[in-house]
């Protein structure tokens, strides 16, 4: 496969795409990256098939413009084809499945000579150890443009390891930050770990005003911040680079202050190219915003999660029909039916259509049986067409399909023809599941605030069970700030991690013993010192000691109404022995 910059010049496209045979073409972008302008997009085919890679960043030693660079050697008779020879030049893709797509569509042989061609900084460092393009990543052209933005620091770190056929994954997270103490404190998250107990998930828990979501938001903070900006964040920070490609954020506190977007962080001076890079679910978000129009402003609106369900269900799809020939790519779809078909029974998630749809231009083919329009009548709540989702390739016009979709419906759950019928509760419960499927990628990080807002104790183990076969299809992994024990139970104690304020300082600690398949009320005692706090019941009994003066007494009186506990208690109370 030829690799061939065109830039602007169109005619020169039009000759290289009229020959038929495999070729990836880097175009012009004008993109500026704090003075440097090294961002190309592409144009991939392979037998006939275009590939969807997105954009690659190239740094020329001693050039601030690559596109300028690149012209003028055209200019001095350079026929655009890479490599370059006596050019000192390093590449870094936008996101690492841009050489997994290759490595799917061509061969490991092929994928590795582009990457040779285009000198990928991530080969050349750490596989080929070249002094050539070491000394380039030293350059504040690698730094603020080529690592500006936190999927191609994911590709700089991992792309020699995919061309190697190396396994990826996610280590552990040691994050500074500033604690409510105004104090820096410093949190491990521990997610590479020898044990056979599942490390997917970390907990953060503690008493209110610990400072749990105060801790996450400052982790959001420097996700999205350059390390150009890192002064912003007060010595808040990553220990070293997270190995990492998102982080996706699901917060429904009526309270939480999370962005919304990558756009949402007032003190970023230049905005992300790679919009996907963060991604935030609750009771606020921003309308998509109109071709060539900046964002529009955020809203609260109990119609956003049913607007970002419909638009994950969508991402699902199109995910899948992208990334198809990646030998490891795990399908949303499947993926999504599999998951949530442990919760609740259902043959189909579909999305309501405009009135005005035209149903026989979004489906392209005969319709086979499983992809057949729904139709509801007035009798129900939402009347009209639906369209069943699945993974239709070919089938099925997904541009057209956006534009004409009713989003505030959400997505809808049909059992044959019958929608199936949800509490509030469980429609948000499959919603969030359904968002953090259609926008993770692989190596992600969830973030969730308080889960036990919107679900009850059952819905909970569901959602940690669910939240579980997420992470290990799509190898990313979580963090959970809670005040239930029910969801500490279900993680192994290295992985939970108390907060406690003493003796004016914030602690970090874990149990001592282990929380995985263990005691609630144990749980419970430690993290949030429950013996220590009197409840109303305890006063109850110790009012009825000093009345009928023994615990024998008090034991009579309520004869079948009282558990083992209460007798235990009440024969502590009575020789002093409960504290």
């Amino acid at each position: 496969m030829k690799v061939v910059y065109v830039g602007r010049d169109e005619s020169a496209r039009r000759k290289w795409v009229s020959r038929n045979d495999d070729i990836l073409l880097l175009l012009y972008d004008r993109w500026d990256d704090y003075g440097f302008k090294t961002r190309f997009p592409t144009f991939c085919r392979v037998d006939g098939e275009e590939l969807e890679l997105g954009a690659i960043r190239i740094l020329f030693q001693d050039n601030s413009s690559s596109h300028q660079h690149l012209s003028q050697l055209r200019k001095d008779n350079w026929d655009g084809v890479f490599p370059i020879d006596r050019e000192n030049y390093i590449s870094v893709p936008e996101d690492v499945t841009f050489y997994e797509q290759l490595k799917g569509a061509t061969s490991d042989e092929e994928t590795l000579a582009i990457a040779e061609q285009l000198r990928d900084a991530s080969l050349f460092v750490f596989e080929r150890e070249d002094q050539d393009a070491i000394k380039l990543t030293d350059t504040d052209g690698f730094r603020n443009s080529l690592q500006r933005e936190r999927g191609s620091q994911k590709s700089f770190a991992d792309v020699w390891k995919v061309l190697s056929g190396s396994a990826l994954g996610v280590s552990d997270l040691t994050f500074d930050f500033r604690d409510v103490l105004g104090d820096l404190s410093t949190l491990t998250l521990n997610f590479d770990s020898q044990s056979i107990l599942p490390h997917d998930i970390n907990v953060l828990i503690g008493p209110n005003g610990v400072g749990k979501s105060w801790l996450l938001k400052q982790l959001v903070r420097a996700w999205l911040l350059p390390p150009k900006q890192a002064d912003e964040l007060d010595g808040a920070g990553f220990k070293e680079k997270p190995n990492l490609s998102q982080l996706v954020t699901v917060s429904y506190s009526p309270f939480e202050r999370f962005p919304v977007d990558a756009d949402d962080e007032p003190a970023l001076d230049q905005r992300l190219q790679d919009k996907d890079v963060y991604r935030f679910f609750g009771f606020r978000g921003r309308p998509a915003p109109e071709k060539g129009k900046r964002p529009r402003k955020t809203r609260h609106s109990l119609a956003v999660p049913r607007i970002n369900a419909a638009t994950s269900l969508i991402n699902c799809l199109t995910d899948d029909l992208r990334f198809s020939g990646m030998k490891q790519w795990a399908n949303k779809l499947d993926a999504l039916h599999r998951v949530l078909g442990k919760a609740i029974t259902f043959d189909t998630a579909a999305l309501l259509l405009k009135p005005e749809a035209p149903i026989a231009d979004i489906i392209i083919e005969d319709p086979l049986d499983d992809l057949l329009v729904i139709e509801l009548d007035r009798n129900y709540d939402n009347p009209g067409m639906y369209l069943p989702v699945s993974n239709h390739d070919g089938v099925l016009n997904v541009d057209l399909l956006k534009s004409h979709v009713d989003y505030e419906a959400g997505v809808t759950f049909f059992e044959g023809d019958e929608p199936v019928s949800l509490s509030s509760g469980q429609r948000l419960f499959l919603y969030i599941v359904i968002n953090v499927i259609g926008v993770i990628r692989r190596n992600s990080l969830v973030i969730v605030d308080e889960p036990e807002l919107f679900l009850h104790p059952t819905l909970e183990i569901d959602f940690v069970t669910m939240l579980k076969k997420v992470l290990r299809t799509y190898g990313s992994k979580a963090v959970l700030a809670t005040h239930s024990p029910v969801t500490v139970r279900e993680v192994p104690s290295s992985c939970v991690h108390v907060l406690g304020i003493s003796d004016d300082e914030l602690a970090i600690t874990s149990p001592p013993f282990e929380t995985f398949g263990g005691d609630v009320q144990r749980i419970a005692s430690y993290v949030f010192g429950d013996r220590a706090v009197s409840k109303p019941h305890e006063s109850w009994l110790r009012e009825l000691l000093d009345e009928h003066g023994s615990a024998e007494e008090v034991i009579a009186l309520l004869d079948e109404e009282v558990n083992e506990e209460i007798i235990i208690q009440l024969h502590a109370m009575d020789s002093g022995k409960w504290f």
